[in-house]
């Protein structure tokens, strides 16, 4: 099955947004060209300027969600 990693972030994106106890300005999903050998990230960017930047290379949209999660907690 081939998943829409970006349309998940997306959907998450707006459900953090909205829910979260974190002020979150902006989540990005970001499959970088092939110089960067397949990496895949996600970079939360919080409403004070903050941010953070998660690795989820190779990552189901489920463990997306959870590295998301872990990296709120």
């Amino acid at each position: 099955m081939n998943e829409n990693k970006r349309a998940f972030v997306s959907a998450l994106e707006t459900a953090l947004i909205l829910y979260s106890r974190e002020k979150i300005a902006k989540l990005e999903y970001d499959p970088h060209n092939e110089a960067w050998s397949g990496l895949e990230t996600v970079e939360i960017r919080f409403a004070g300027g903050h941010r953070k930047v998660i690795n989820v290379t190779g990552d189901s949209c489920i463990a997306i969600m959870h590295d998301i999660a872990r990296a709120l907690i």
